[in-house]
């Protein structure tokens, strides 16, 4: 029978399973053909290089544009990351069409390079098999979640044939399978969970859809892989959540992803498209952890800086609203938090307003606790909403989408839970924009990463003067100054001392300087102006040349040099 059932579940999520084509967007994989089609067509200013493989072998590809893609390793860098997350398909074409913008502006590439990850996370898009919205982002590596001893032995089904996996309701269980549940009273498609305070008796339990293929009294609890990438960075590791993998980067994946990072140290700033959003709604900067000195998610030093990029953000996407989840242990997080890159994080879009609803003809009646049978989301007006999010969808669903977004409850008869309807929002569609939006999002990313090239910041070496004080005696005064937007470290760069200084080098030898240091470290210029003097006393001939530098390692060298009263121009020099 064990056998007979193991059978059943892997026919069944092979047969529903793999890279397959949607209404909402291209698909990943072709997504990849047409960036390859774009790195053949120019090759002078794209490239496409290999980072690493995912756990089931699939390449992790990095998309390089500069103004010369040769020299892509001596500029400024502008990181993109996507494809984490395989409940937004489109964002591995997003990342694609806005490279394919970045090169439709030449000024924006001339002096800047710009890496793009467009599927880092291969595994949710290309291993065959199932998914439900739970386990939409796992790599394939297999994985005991139920702690039995076995793995991936209890995986969701399509027991109904549709296409997709959804949830399952039983009414009324026994007593050995307490109901937790009851229908919504705005809208009895909906599931709330009951609150004995208020008298709310639950009716229902809820599962995944699937059998219990282990025979150990759980349904489809253990999911074919994995481990969700987006889990496995450093910072703040959920190490109790099975999905974060066994120990920190321990996937090939994430593994990659910062070998890549750690390689490039000219990074400058970076985009996540992912699970987690920090521009449509910017995250609380007092919020600590339970040492009480380590930001959650934001330090509040940086909390302008946030802020202001949040509304450019909405400003090109009109995104104004975006799921709530914990950033733990997330490629995003790490990035700030470890290495002081300035990282923005967006799930690209977030739930549209639905049509008015139409007018009613007539009052409704209320709908019981026990009821069972659909009525419009509108019909209990003064019923205080549960779940604001779910029921804005249902809405969009039902007026923009013609249902498409809710599959409606289905009587199915199970081979062990008896008598179960199957249905509830299709996988998703909660998460990835229709094909319609996608073009916006393309011109919103692209815009979005541009703006970080404009915004970057650029230490400027000026106002050096040389003048004799006394016979061999020359004194030297300068000047750095950030005329960017963006500060050369944030607070929390600054905390963890992972952001490139600024340092100050005058070539003399030490003993020939009177006064002032040789060479200085600078931990960070503000944005927008911020500044900084220096003025040394040296001894020198006055045919001797000295030279100025200033370094900061994502720019490169600033050199002047001095003879005598005399100063050169200060030059970039690139390493």
């Amino acid at each position: 029978m064990m056998l007979t059932i193991l059978a059943i579940v892997t026919a069944l999520s092979v047969a529903t399973s793999g890279d397959q084509p949607t209404e909402s967007s291209i698909t990943p994989k072709e997504a990849m053909i047409r960036a390859h089609a774009l790195a053949a067509s120019d090759s002078g200013r794209v490239a496409i290089v290999t980072i690493g493989k995912s756990w089931s072998g699939h390449l992790i590809e990095a998309i390089v544009l500069s103004d010369k893609v040769s020299d892509a390793a001596n500029h400024p860098a502008f990181l993109l990351v996507s494809g984490l997350d395989g409940m937004r398909p489109s964002s591995v074409s997003i990342a694609v069409n806005a490279a394919k913008r970045l090169l439709d502006t030449p000024e924006i590439l001339k002096d800047n390079t710009f890496y793009v990850i467009p599927c880092a996370n291969p595994d949710v898009y290309f291993a065959p098999r199932s998914k439900s919205s739970a386990s939409g982002n796992r790599n394939h590596r297999p994985f005991d979640e139920d702690r039995d001893g076995r793995v991936d032995e209890d995986p969701p089904v399509d027991l109904d044939g549709d296409g997709v996996i959804t949830q399952m309701r039983r009414i009324n269980p026994p007593a050995n399978d307490p109901p937790t549940h009851l229908p919504d009273p705005t809208d009895v498609r909906l599931m709330r969970t009951a609150d004995a305070t208020k008298n709310q008796r639950p009716t229902h339990t809820i599962y995944t859809e699937g059998i219990d293929a282990d025979s150990d009294g759980f349904v489809a609890e253990d999911d074919i892989g994995g481990v969700d990438i987006d889990r496995n960075f450093p910072h703040r590791w959920p190490e109790f959540d099975p999905s974060a993998g066994s120990y920190q980067l321990s996937e090939p994946e994430s593994q990659a992803i910062s070998t890549f990072v750690l390689e490039h140290p000219r990074i400058v700033a970076s985009l996540v498209i992912g699970r987690w959003d920090n521009l449509v709604k910017t995250p609380d900067s007092q919020a600590k952890d339970v040492t009480g000195r380590t930001p959650l998610a934001l330090d509040s030093g940086d909390l302008a800086i946030w802020s202001e990029m949040g509304r450019k953000w909405r400003d090109l996407s009109g995104g104004a609203r975006a799921v709530d989840v914990d950033p733990s242990g997330s490629l995003a997080l790490w990035l700030y938090a470890h290495r002081g890159i300035p990282t923005f994080a967006t799930q690209s879009w977030g739930r549209p307003d639905a049509s008015p609803a139409p007018p009613l003809a007539e009052p409704v009646a209320p709908v019981t606790a026990d009821a069972t049978t659909p009525v419009s989301p509108v019909a209990q007006p003064a019923e205080k909403l549960e779940d604001e999010e779910a029921t804005g969808w249902l809405a969009w669903s039902d007026r923009d989408q013609a249902g498409k977004g809710f599959i409606e409850w289905k009587s199915f008869k199970h081979p062990t839970l008896g008598d179960v309807e199957i249905g509830g929002f299709r996988p998703g569609f909660r998460s990835d924009p229709p094909l319609a939006e996608v073009a916006k999002l393309d011109d919103a990313v692209a815009g979005f990463i541009s703006e970080l090239a404009r915004r970057q910041p650029r230490v400027v070496l000026r106002n050096v003067t040389s003048r004799e004080s006394a016979p061999g005696i020359y004194e030297i005064e300068a000047e750095i100054v950030n005329t960017g937007w963006f500060p050369t470290a944030t607070a929390m760069g600054k905390i963890n001392q992972q952001s490139d200084p600024v340092v100050v080098r005058l070539s003399l030898p030490k003993d020939r300087i009177q006064s002032g240091q040789r060479v200085t470290i600078v931990d960070g210029l503000a944005g927008a102006g911020g500044q900084k003097s220096f003025r040394w006393l040296v001894q020198a001939s006055p045919s001797e040349s000295i030279v100025l530098e200033t370094t900061w390692k994502p720019m490169g060298t600033i050199r002047a040099s001095i003879t005598g009263d005399r100063v050169s121009e200060a030059k970039v020099v690139n390493p």
